[in-house]
């Protein structure tokens, strides 16, 4: 693989979304529930504009949305972890939200090795739940209906994870180039 494949502006993006845990976790420590929530929305903010770049600068790759989907669950699941210690949130729905997530990438890997390749699985539903998790960390750091949106969240994700295991487990594979949820090209 060339150098572009991993240094390009769409990665930096991705890898500027690090950078928002440090600042995070000293906000909740210090108890600074608005710019705790600020945060969270640059870090949300950054995960949309690296699409952007990689589509600006023509540089989509398979490392970089394999890179992307890891940097949304380490920093998302960050976010959860750090609310969990601080007692902001119900430890079980994280649990579920991270166990599920643990799951789905244990399925994503089963999929990548029967598709012989190393291939980000195309989700749209698993791609809200992972939005809403970002949420979650906003709605718990603003501490607005705290139980009501993590519980709902376990739920969903479940549901979707199953859903989701159905078509990386059992479906035949797609064939390259294309989503799992359309007909339609995914860039790589």
């Amino acid at each position: 693989m060339s150098k572009s494949q991993y240094v390009n502006p769409a990665n930096a993006v991705t890898a500027a979304r690090y950078l928002t845990l440090p600042p995070f976790l000293y906000c909740i420590d210090a108890g600074w529930r608005d710019v705790a929530v600020l945060t969270v929305l640059i870090c949300g903010l950054l995960d949309k504009l690296d699409g952007l770049a990689a589509k600006v600068f023509d540089c989509k790759t398979a490392f970089g949305s394999l890179f992307d989907a890891i940097t949304d669950a380490a920093c998302y699941g960050f976010f959860l972890v750090v609310l969990v210690a601080y007692g902001w949130v119900p430890w079980i729905p994280v649990a579920v939200v991270l166990g599920m997530g643990g799951l789905n990438t244990f399925f994503r890997g089963i999929y990548a090795k029967r598709a012989g390749e190393a291939v980000n699985y195309r989700s749209f539903a698993m791609e809200r739940v992972v939005a809403f998790a970002a949420y979650l960390a906003g709605f718990a750091s603003a501490h607005y209906l705290v139980d009501y949106f993590f519980y709902s969240c376990a739920a969903i994700i479940t549901v979707v994870v199953i859903h989701d295991a159905k078509r990386m487990l059992i479906d035949p594979i797609e064939p390259a180039g294309t989503s799992a949820d359309s007909s339609e090209p995914v860039a790589a």
